[in-house]
């Protein structure tokens, strides 16, 4: 059971890693991390307000104060996002989600949606934890999601698995998109305990997901991207697409070029 003790303790960190990080990648060329004194004059802020803003000691701060640290620190579309969340507790383009406690399960009719399909296809949770998958899937990831426990089939975990490394010949490409969506989602999610398992079992991976999970990179999910695959005519481009059935639960599709088979059938 999450307190909310611990709850507020995760945000003032990721707000805090959040802040550090882009000082550091935002030193400019000679590699430097800006220090709180640059960040709060390039935010139009006194040392001592930024300081605590970046410790996550200002309550419920001004729009306007978190809009100029957005801007002072040339943040991104998903790293401004991330920051009103973490600072304000809201985004109006996707308000944080209270914490799922049950897991979510897949109607009958969205259960035989899948089976029909001949392309790869899954409902995940928030998570990327898939709820149900069709046999095209299972061939395409060489029957990884079978070789797993239930509530580790995750499709950020496959990425950081052997198999994903045999179909993938741009893996680490992938792997570092995905952690840095995987971070946009954890932010609305904080005080979930099934976000908190995926990461732990994500940084017990290995060095290459710690590591872009240190780099604290946050980026939009992808909804629609082209992939690589190794296929029996060599590497060839699919396409995925992944769009929202519920606040809690995703359809991913993925599909070859016409005439092409899923690896493994």
């Amino acid at each position: 059971m999450t307190r909310p003790d611990d709850v507020e303790w995760r945000r003032r960190e990721e707000l805090r890693s959040l802040l550090t990080a882009l000082r550091s990648r935002r030193g400019g060329n000679g590699g430097k991390r800006l220090r709180q004194d640059d960040a709060a004059i390039l935010s139009g802020l006194s040392t001592r307000r930024y300081a605590a803003l970046e410790r996550g000691t200002v309550e419920n701060p001004p729009l306007d104060l978190i809009e100029n640290v957005a801007s002072g620190l040339r943040m991104t579309a998903a790293e401004r996002s991330a920051l009103h969340v973490l600072s304000r507790g809201q985004d109006p383009p996707m308000p944080p989600a209270t914490p799922g406690g049950e897991w979510p399960e897949a109607g009958p009719g969205q259960r035989e949606l899948i089976a029909r399909l001949d392309a790869p296809a899954a409902i995940t949770d928030e998570t990327w934890t898939l709820v149900i998958r069709n046999k095209a899937l299972t061939a395409w990831t060489d029957g990884w999601f079978d070789r797993v426990p239930l509530r580790k089939q995750n499709l950020v975990l496959f990425l950081f698995a052997p198999a994903a490394e045999r179909l993938l010949p741009d893996i680490h490409a992938y792997r570092r998109a995905i952690v840095a969506g995987l971070r946009y989602q954890y932010v609305r999610h904080i005080g979930s305990e099934r976000f908190g398992a995926v990461i732990r079992t994500l940084l017990e991976t290995g060095p290459e997901a710690r590591d872009l999970w240190g780099r604290h990179e946050i980026v939009l999910p992808r909804r629609h991207s082209a992939i690589r695959v190794r296929h029996g005519r060599g590497a060839v481009e699919a396409s995925t697409l992944m769009t929202s059935l519920s606040p809690r639960t995703w359809l991913m599709v993925a599909w070859l070029p016409e005439g092409l088979q899923p690896p493994g059938w």
